[in-house]
């Protein structure tokens, strides 16, 4: 394969992505589609259930109205089923909260701008505060990234070549951060929400540190925990995404910079001609090997130089 020309290369990449795109998509319908016509059916009975029951004192088409407002508000994060932790939705825990998973790209889907003016804020708030965000982290990545890339002395005593010593560097530093980034909040999750499974709660983990933020899954929402508890939680949650989101960074950074995946990554690269900086790194090497080579004997019939 190394004879492909670049944009056969290329072709190859997009292919390979189209097609991963299609079988996750395929994978998805497969696992995801008869729970949802369950869920769907399960839901239509009840409904039908309750028509049947309150039809005498119950307009036509009155249910039907209700939860569609019930619904439409919701989207907007706004609930009014009796929860009194989530009664104000825009306090400053929870506003804290919002513009951290706008910053983080993790966008949980459990509050939204109502406002036209809270719009207008929200896109002009992301499109500066995004930026300074990447800046940030990139200054952290400069600062923290040759740190924990430096061979320590286990390096030594084992006498491993610099390619096994960063493979071995960034598989610990990957299992460091899932386990305090993911499994071991995930196990504080299942013990603290009593109605989420571990793998709810790992699921809820990786989503965030992933930036997926699907928001199916959000601690202490749908449960009436105190006022107090239920901000603290979510003061928790706002230091977990900027923590857990640098670790991950760092993580993925660390890997990306193996021999390796370097090695994987030149196979998609152009092979550029060679430039005049490189000729002359080229020939200052030349001449560098040259001028350590022994000096030649004189010839047999060649009188030795007084």
């Amino acid at each position: 394969m190394g004879c492909l020309r670049p944009w056969a290369r290329y072709g190859l990449l997009v292919v390979a992505h189209l097609l991963t795109l299609g079988l996750g998509a395929v994978l998805f319908q497969a696992l995801e589609g008869p729970p949802a016509c369950r869920l769907r059916a399960e839901l239509r009975a009840e409904l039908a259930a309750f028509q049947a029951e309150h039809r005498a004192c119950l307009p036509p088409g009155a249910l039907e109205e209700l939860v569609g407002t019930a619904l439409a508000t919701q989207a907007h994060g706004v609930s009014s089923l009796g929860n009194s932790s989530e009664a104000r939705n825009w306090d400053l825990p929870s506003a804290l909260l919002f513009t951290a998973s706008i910053l983080t790209t993790t966008g949980y889907g459990h509050m939204a701008p109502l406002s036209p003016g809270g719009k207008a804020f929200c896109m002009v708030y992301a499109a500066l505060g995004l930026p300074a965000s990447l800046a940030l982290v990139a200054t952290l990545r400069h600062c923290l990234l040759p740190a924990l890339s430096r061979p320590g002395a286990w390096v030594v005593h084992w006498q491993l070549s610099p390619a096994r010593a960063a493979l071995l560097q960034a598989v610990a530093l990957g299992l460091l951060v899932a386990s305090s980034f993911v499994l071991l909040p995930a196990l504080v999750l299942w013990g603290l929400q009593g109605d989420c499974s571990l793998l709810g709660a790992v699921y809820f983990c990786f989503s965030s540190l992933s930036t997926i933020g699907l928001g199916d899954l959000l601690p202490g929402h749908g449960r009436s925990l105190h006022p107090v508890i239920y901000h603290l939680g979510q003061l928790a949650l706002l230091g977990y995404l900027l923590l857990g989101l640098l670790a991950m960074l760092l993580a993925v950074e660390t890997f990306s910079e193996l021999p390796q995946v370097r090695a994987m990554g030149k196979f998609f690269r152009p092979s550029s001609p060679v430039t005049a900086e490189n000729q002359g790194g080229i020939l200052g090497q030349d001449e560098l090997a040259l001028s350590t080579l022994p000096p030649a004997a004189p010839a047999s019939g060649q009188a030795p130089a007084c």
